[in-house]
């Protein structure tokens, strides 16, 4: 049977029209040219994850069915020491659990000292995989976070089943002067202590040798500081740039927080 000019006409300009709509929408999610990808959280899950380079991020399935990726770093550096951040799922929120700095899943800054939200990367979720795109800012101070304000969350402590960035399978530098010499790119993870040694200078030295350390920019702490905070942890993250070690930040130890 024939079918009518005008209801042909109108079944390819449906159909036309759906495949271009298709098509632009998968060119808005297309995997960036570089195609890596971190696994696909499920919806509700906050999982600590690493970018190629080793950089800690935290991967966050809304209830939505989106997901962002965002910075496991404090952006606030008291004494420019470093700190990582952990997931408590009873807030649903991103804590610091040294200096209590507090963000919602979508990086925005709940309360605490840090100067900013959260930076993350733009996304294009595909199947079970998340792909990475460039920085995005951070959301700007006064954003109205998603969720109840961080007075009504109950927030964790150590022993509240908090998730926390692991660093299982990564090679441990016990010899400060042999990482900086070899220069690795990207993150690494340096074995060592935090030697104030007078002048206001803090060396970072090797676990055994202090002539095997690099002076750094950290502040020495107080002496109340240094007496009640594990502030000597013994690994560190840090990146080796120009000779020298930069962005030295402090791991979270489950046994040293509040």
């Amino acid at each position: 049977m024939k079918r009518p000019l005008a209801g042909v006409l109108l079944v390819t300009a449906v159909v036309v029209g759906t495949a271009i709509l298709g098509a632009l929408l998968l060119r808005g999610n297309e995997p960036p040219d570089d195609g890596f990808s971190l696994r696909r959280p499920a919806l509700g899950e906050a999982r600590a994850d690493h970018l190629a380079d080793g950089t800690p991020v935290w991967v966050i399935g809304h209830a939505d069915g989106t997901v962002d990726v965002l910075s496991g770093f404090d952006p606030h550096t008291p004494s420019h020491l470093g700190k990582l951040l952990w997931w408590c799922p009873t807030a649903r929120a991103l804590d610091n659990p040294h200096h209590g700095s507090k963000w919602d899943e979508y990086g925005v800054k709940l309360g605490g000292p840090a100067p900013a939200g959260l930076a993350s990367w733009e996304t294009a979720v595909q199947g079970s995989r998340v792909f990475i795109g460039e920085v995005r800012p951070a959301p700007p101070i006064g954003t109205e976070p998603a969720g109840p304000p961080e007075i009504e969350r109950v927030w964790c402590r150590s022993d509240d089943g908090v998730v926390v960035h692991t660093f299982d399978g990564w090679p441990v530098w016990d010899s400060v002067g042999e990482a900086i010499e070899a220069a690795p790119t990207g993150w690494i993870m340096v074995e060592g202590r935090l030697v104030p040694q007078g002048g206001g200078i803090v060396r970072l030295c090797s676990p055994s040798d202090c002539t095997d350390g690099v002076d750094t920019g950290i502040e020495p702490p107080s002496p109340q500081v240094a007496r009640l905070d594990p502030w000597l942890d013994p690994r560190f993250l840090a990146r080796v740039r120009d000779g020298t070690l930069v962005d030295i930040t402090r791991i979270v130890h489950l046994e040293a927080a509040p």
